[in-house]
C-alpha cells in the first residue's frame, strides 16, 4: 500500500472464493473516507446474498498530537458478521493467521459486530491507544 499521495491505495478487500480454496482480491480503493470502507465490509453477500466475511488492510492514517507528528498504520481486519454460517466462519478463522502472516501485518482486528468496526475502535488499535483521545 504505497505510492503516491494522489494514487495512495487506501484499502483492499479479500474474500474467499466459492470454491473455498483460494483468498481472492474483492476490491481495491484510494477513497479516503472510512465510513466508505466499512459501509462496503458490513453490506458483503455471499452468491445467495446473505452476510458475508471478508478480510481488510486498511490504511490508518492518524496525528499523535503533541508535536509528535502524523503517522500511518495497516490494520489487518477480520470481518466475520454473527450471522455468518458455521462453515463459512471456521473457513475465515482457520485462513485469518495464514494471510495476515503473509501481508505481514502485525496490527488486526477481529470483527463479528458493527461496532467493532467503528472509526474509534481501529484507530485505538493502530495507535496503540495514543491517538483520538
Amino acid at each position: 500500500m504505497s505510492g503516491n499521495k494522489a494514487t495512495k491505495t487506501k484499502f483492499i478487500i479479500f474474500k474467499i472464493a466459492d470454491n473455498k480454496r483460494e483468498v481472492v482480491i474483492d476490491e481495491v480503493s484510494q477513497e479516503e473516507d472510512y465510513e466508505v470502507f466499512r459501509s462496503k465490509l458490513e453490506a458483503a453477500k455471499d452468491s445467495k446474498g446473505n452476510p458475508a466475511p471478508r478480510y481488510a488492510v486498511y490504511d490508518v492514517e492518524y496525528d499523535l498530537g503533541g508535536g509528535e507528528g502524523k503517522r500511518s498504520k495497516i490494520v489487518f481486519i477480520s470481518w466475520v458478521p454473527s450471522e455468518t454460517p458455521t462453515l463459512w466462519s471456521m473457513i475465515y478463522a482457520s485462513t485469518r493467521e495464514n494471510l495476515k502472516n503473509a501481508l505481514n501485518i502485525h496490527t488486526s482486528i477481529h470483527a463479528d459486530d458493527k461496532s467493532d468496526i467503528e472509526w474509534k475502535t481501529v484507530l485505538a488499535e493502530a495507535s496503540g491507544g495514543k491517538a483520538g483521545k
